[in-house]
């Protein structure tokens, strides 16, 4: 019997209960990839419209379909999140709790057994969510047309002010939240706005003043209420996507990684990232000094101001009283910005991309779209960074600290006709390019997907657009552009540069090396690295996604580790067998002995997952994995670091020490200590256990284990 006809006979039973029992006393159900995905889509109409018997039946008649194969493609497509029904989901807790009611006669793996009991406790948590929502949905209608623009302000003043959050402080206050969290708070009530109030551009006209004012506090709450809610929607994705479980303990629904060991992967990815950062933040600050020819934008600026300048930004009085900028369309008057030299505050940037890239000297001419290049991008940020210190520049004139804020609210958020802003960029950029960076950074007014402002921040409303300058200005745009518009692979280039540099590493540290050959293991497969020293052989697969900054992101690396693991577990059973090696050894020309020590490791661009091991395959990040063969070494301040080589030279027992998670890996996973982060939702509290750091302690456990640090090159 096929699917959709079970779920007809089931559904005729009557009530959910008679349907769970008419499905234990069923036989198997058969069905082609057709008839199951028209299965899917059923089910996800059904759950659409809320209706239970129907959906409860479909979901019983897959599982008896196949049980394994249907809750890993419910899962996939998010079919049982509570927020794709904006937390009215009785059909699907309905579908959830009779799936597992029908586990004593179903073949299940344990950790999609582990996956329903999740879900469940989510979906029970939903009544609380909806309450969350609906109180958020009123609050934007009952401040409208002031609440969008009052709140596009508050992005802009984190983003202006660097604002960081801070994990030690309660979830409920401001300071727990960084600017990222404020632009996807801010992004999720934009998409409320959409779906219960509908857009139009009379809601953009006005702020709120009362916003800058001693007691607010109506405007931080919604701000908070919606970071809260999408923490939620990130823990529904990451138990669908990844092995995480939810467990009900009381008014706590705690929510944490399967094994520790990859929630403090991730951690310490993100930690690893940030330092870097530091790190050439410190190094370009040293290269630039106090250099006249290449000032910091608001030192520029502020410069300027003094000779005269001021003057372009004017006060107006009607409609309302507010600034204005006044741009010269001169085309002198933009030599700075068309300019292909680097302001201080920008070069980190772009040197962070090139390295990240594994291309740092091509770092500006690097494609970020068909038309534009890294350059490009950092131009109409620079641009949008001198308009936002010309406002802020202005704004020091006026003594009153009341009057000034209340002028920086109405001033600093930008209305600027359509044919206005294809003008200005045409400035900065020729035409063709200027009509391509607002093509892929506009916000449609019709977008029905969450779409965070820091990938889309030219919101489109009319005929007009609605700009934050330092949101523009301060967002990784070139970054975002290739994730949301999926150019990775015009920015990488046909040959994969990390993979290259890994390679590349390993023949300078002495290595038999092949890369990017195929040959029959068990199939005629493609294998990345293959590599041999000290009669040990080594087998990488190399994964090169981007530095995940969201939890739909970071899944999409997870799958890239996943896929790696499929096709090294291949390998490894391949290269086991002596004869097997023998013949690959004899292809490769390579005059060594066929080894028991085969070593496997999944390499990845960007550092999130570095220390997991997925299966018997050890994630590490490609600019660690090239240190540890090239340098061996770690640092422990801005110009120190430590060796942790066994000896004064490489030999493979150091990479193999490293594959198995000895010496440094160990050390920094050791130095993560547990955070459960509690944000309270109505009358559930979502505790969310994270890692941090202590930076210091973890500098001194270092040098504790390899001795007293040296001066490295800067």
């Amino acid at each position: 019997m096929a699917i959709l006809d079970k779920a007809r006979e089931l559904a005729s039973s009557g009530t959910n209960a008679s349907i769970l029992a008419e499905a234990k006393q069923s036989g198997p159900v058969t069905a082609t990839k057709a008839e199951v995905k028209t299965a899917l889509e059923a089910l996800a109409d059904h759950l659409r419209r809320n209706r239970h018997q129907d959906a409860v039946a479909t979901t019983l008649a897959l599982l008896l379909w196949d049980a394994d194969a249907a809750v890993a493609r419910i899962r996939r497509e998010g079919l049982w999140r509570g927020s794709r029904y904006k937390f009215r989901c009785a059909a699907a807790l309905k579908c959830v709790e009779a799936a597992i009611g029908l586990l004593p006669e179903l073949q299940l793996r344990s950790d999609r057994q582990t996956y329903l009991h999740s879900v469940r406790e989510l979906l029970l948590a939903a009544p609380h969510l909806r309450k969350v929502r609906d109180s958020l949905v009123a609050r934007l209608k009952s401040r409208q047309p002031r609440a969008l623009k009052t709140l596009l302000f508050a992005v802009n003043e984190v983003f202006a002010n660097n604002w960081q959050g801070d994990w030690f402080q309660d979830s409920s206050t401001f300071p727990h939240w960084g600017s990222e969290d404020v632009a996807q708070a801010v992004s999720y009530m934009l998409h409320l706005v959409r779906d219960e109030i509908g857009m139009h551009p009379k809601l953009w006209q006005h702020v709120d003043e009362h916003f800058v004012g001693r007691h607010e506090n109506v405007y931080v709450s919604m701000l908070i209420d919606a970071a809260k809610l999408n923490e939620f929607r990130e823990v529904e994705l990451l138990v669908d996507a990844m092995p995480y479980e939810a467990v009900r303990e009381g008014h706590l629904l705690r929510v944490f990684s399967s094994d520790e060991n990859l929630e403090k992967s991730i951690r310490l990815g993100y930690i690893q990232g940030i330092l870097q950062d530091h790190i050439r933040a410190q190094g370009v600050a040293a290269d630039y000094g106090e250099a006249e020819e290449s000032p910091t934008m608001e030192e520029l600026v502020a410069r300027a101001f003094k000779t005269g300048m001021h003057e372009l930004v004017e006060l107006m009085t009607e409609p309302i009283e507010r600034l204005v900028f006044k741009a010269i369309i001169h085309k002198p008057f933009f030599a700075p910005f068309t300019s292909d030299a680097f302001f201080v505050d920008e070069a980190g940037g772009v040197l962070g991309i090139g390295i990240d890239a594994f291309r740092p000297d091509e770092a500006p001419s690097l494609k970020v779209s068909p038309g534009l290049t890294v350059m490009d991008v950092t131009k109409v940020q620079r641009w949008f960074r001198f308009m936002h210190a010309m406002y802020m520049n202005k704004l020091e004139t006026f003594p009153d600290e009341e009057y000034r804020n209340a002028l920086r609210m109405r001033s600093v958020i930008l209305l600027v006709p359509q044919a206005a802003l294809h003008e200005l960029l045409q400035n900065v950029l020729d035409p063709a390019k200027a009509a391509e960076v607002i093509e892929l950074l506009t916000l449609k007014e019709s977008a029905e997907a969450f779409i965070d402002l820091q990938y889309k921040p030219f919101i489109k409303a009319g005929g007009h657009f609605i700009l934050a300058p330092a949101l523009i200005s301060r967002s990784n745009l070139a970054r975002n552009i290739v994730t949301a518009n999926q150019m990775r692979k015009l920015f990488i280039g046909d040959v994969d540069p990390m993979e290259q540099a890994v390679v590349q590493a390993l023949v300078d540290a002495g290595f038999n090396v092949k890369a990017n050959f195929k040959y029959d293991m068990g199939g005629a497969r493609e294998t990345d690295v293959l590599c041999w020293r000290d009669g040990q052989l080594f087998v990488f697969e190399c994964k090169n996604p981007y530095h995940p900054c969201s939890a739909h992101e970071l899944c999409t690396s997870f799958e890239h580790i996943k896929t790696a693991k499929d096709q090294l577990d291949v390998r490894l059973l391949w290269l086991k067998d002596l004869t097997n090696q023998a013949k690959l050894l004899k292809w490769l020309g390579w005059d060594v002995a066929p080894t028991d020590s085969v070593h496997t490791g999944i390499v990845t661009g960007n550092r999130i997952f570095t220390g997991y091991r997925m299966g018997e395959h050890p994630v590490r990040q490609a600019h660690e994995l090239i240190n540890v063969v090239l340098r061996g070494e770690v640092k422990v301040g801005p110009t120190k670091a430590v060796k942790f080589w066994r000896g004064p030279q490489l030999h493979a027992v150091d990479l193999i020490d490293y594959l198995n998670g000895e010496n440094i890996v160990r050390r920094q996973l050791d130095q993560l200590q547990p955070l459960d982060r509690n944000f309270v939702l109505g009358e559930v509290t979502l505790s969310v256990r994270n890692y941090v750091m202590n930076l210091e302690h973890a500098a001194k456990d270092v040098m504790a284990a390899y001795g007293e640090p040296y001066e490295v090159p800067e």
